[in-house]
Order: C-alpha cells, then structure tokens, then sequence
C-alpha cells in the first residue's frame, strides 16, 4: 500500500516506520523536517518531500507524484505554537487541512486519516463518565482547539461532498522519543525529563505539562493509526485513541524514579499548564477503537518510559539538550 503523510514529527515518523516495516511504501510531507530525526525514527527507505501545507500547488504535486492510496494528514501547529500567532495558527490548521481535502478528491485518494485531538471535546459540558466520540465539541476558546473542531467539521462537509473515506482520530497527549518542536507539552516535557535524568542531571516536569492529563505512548497510538490505513469499511468516522486513564504530574514522577532508580526528578508547585486543575476530568472512551480497530494499550506507564528510555539511550540525536 501507497501511504502519504504530511508532518515529520513524533507520531509522523513513528506511523511511517511501522508501515515501512510492513512493507508499505511511504511519502512523508513536511516545511522543514529534520534529517537526523527522520532517518533515526523512520529509518532509510522513507520517502521525504519538502513542502508547505498551506500551499495547494506544492501539496497537489506532491500527492499526485506519490499516489497514495491513503492519506494520514498530521501536519499542524499545536499547542501554544498555534495560540502564539493566531492568523498563522489558523492558516496552517485550517487552510492547510483544506488543501489537503482537496487534494485527496482532486486526485481520488481512497481515504483521508486526520490527526485530530482531545482538545475538541468541549469542557464545559459535564464529564459525568469516560468521554465518548459523541461529546459536545468546542475548543475551550484556544486557537488550537478551535481549529481541530473547524478541520473536523470542514473534512466532514468534503467527504460527504465528494465521497472519498474519512477517519478523524482523537489524540490524548502522546508521549515519546521526539525533540523541542516535534510535539505538543507533554510530548516535550516528558521527553525533556527523561532525558536530563539519563544525562545525570536533575529533571524537573516543567511548563507544558497540567496537572492531570490522559498521556498515550506513541507505539500504541500508532497501533490505532494503522489499523485505521488498513481497516477495510470504517463503520464511523470519528475514533478516541486514548490511554483510558488520567495521570497526574506526580505519577510521571514515581514512575520514572521506578524505571531509572535515584532519578532525581520534581516539579516546582504549580508549574502545570493547568494552573491546578485537570485539562479534563475524565478519560476518553475508547471502546470504539477497541471494537472496530483493534485498538490495544500495550504500554502502562512505567512501560512507556522504559520503551522511551530505551529509545534515547538507543542512537542520541546531536545537539539536544545540551548533552549530545
């Protein structure tokens, strides 16, 4: 299978070694990927394309040339990256997400996989039991949220117009190997934390992490990524790939001090992006996935941070972090 996917970053990468290494070809898209990350994620045999996703010309080409089957669409600004600048924010998650529609029906690509978010769920509704696809969306008023919830709508309007196959998955906040600017908060924090232990010095879970928050490690969400290329009929467009549960800044910490014995590990009281609160109040329902995509948590906690200790420990990347 022929497999096209805009945005080299942690879970870009990650889906792209494990199609490559079931023998899928693959095409990744990206303004300004970085070299040594790719070839160190998703190994040799990975197409690259440099391109910009709010460029519809560049984004046709690039798709035409691959003619990939399906589309997995991950390329965005996250986070406080989208929120610094809104007009950019919104130009390359929204206009971005349109090119990319209008690619896939321009040029009859079966189906569009879009890397959607927990940030669409609206938190003022009550979050009475684990949160199902069904939940009131809304974007909490951050740039971020708001345009997942525009690019969830707007893919819906196109599929519906032009027939090709939808998946929308909602991500919780995904840990795992990365670099400063590859991912959201957590995906950062977690990693910056890790590796400052394994470099001997003190790690401390800063800004960028709230205080309560459903964490997935990267290999299981590909799991669910994949499985979504590969499913024959989705019977639904919208998928939660979440880690069931929420974990607290304070459970990183056990759980890399479990892993890493004497890690020196804190956090300054009050240093969560969610000024002592939880970004939300319940996990993510997952039996969806579970039931249509054989979407499977392999990896507890303590699991997750062995895996990603492994992997920095594995083939460092130079000139991160200060010690490589």
């Amino acid at each position: 299978m022929r497999v096209f996917i805009t945005g080299t970053g942690v879970v870009g990468c990650h889906v792209a070694r494990e199609l490559l290494d079931r023998g899928d070809e693959v095409t990744l898209f990206d303004l300004a990927p970085r070299a040594d990350y790719v070839a160190r994620v998703a190994g040799p045999k990975v197409s690259v394309v440099r391109g910009d996703v709010r460029e519809l010309p560049g984004v046709l080409e690039a798709v035409q040339v691959a003619a990939p089957e399906v589309v997995i669409h991950t390329a965005a600004l996250v986070g406080g990256q989208a929120g610094a600048l809104p007009y950019r924010g919104y130009l390359v998650n929204v206009v971005g997400t349109i090119n990319v529609a209008e690619a896939v029906r321009l040029l009859g690509v079966r189906r569009l996989i879009h890397a959607s978010t927990l940030g669409v769920i609206d938190r003022s509704v009550p979050q009475l039991a684990p949160i199902p696809e069904t939940h009131h969306l809304g974007g909490n008023d951050r740039v971020y949220g708001t345009s997942k919830v525009a690019c969830e709508q707007i893919l819906r309007g196109y599929a519906a117009t032009y027939r090709f196959e939808l998946a929308l998955l909602r991500f919780a906040s995904v840990y795992g190997f990365g670099y400063p600017g590859t991912g959201s908060g957590p995906t950062v924090a977690i990693h910056d934390l890790v590796e400052a232990v394994l470099s001997g010095r003190p790690g401390v879970l800063g800004s960028g992490m709230p205080d309560v928050d459903e964490l997935v490690y990267v290999r299981d969400l590909v799991g669910g990524i994949v499985s979504a290329v590969k499913t024959g009929k989705l019977p639904h467009h919208t998928y939660n790939l979440g880690g069931g549960r929420l974990t607290s800044g304070d459970e990183i910490l056990a759980a890399v001090r479990r892993v890493i014995p004497g890690a020196d590990v804190s956090r300054p009281a009050g240093d969560g992006t969610g000024g002592g609160r939880a970004r939300i109040e319940q996990p993510m329902d997952i039996t969806r996935a579970r039931k249509e995509l054989g979407y499977e948590l392999r990896h507890d906690l303590d699991a997750g941070i062995r895996d990603l200790v492994a992997e920095i420990q594995g083939a460092p990347l130079a000139g991160i972090g200060g010690t490589r």
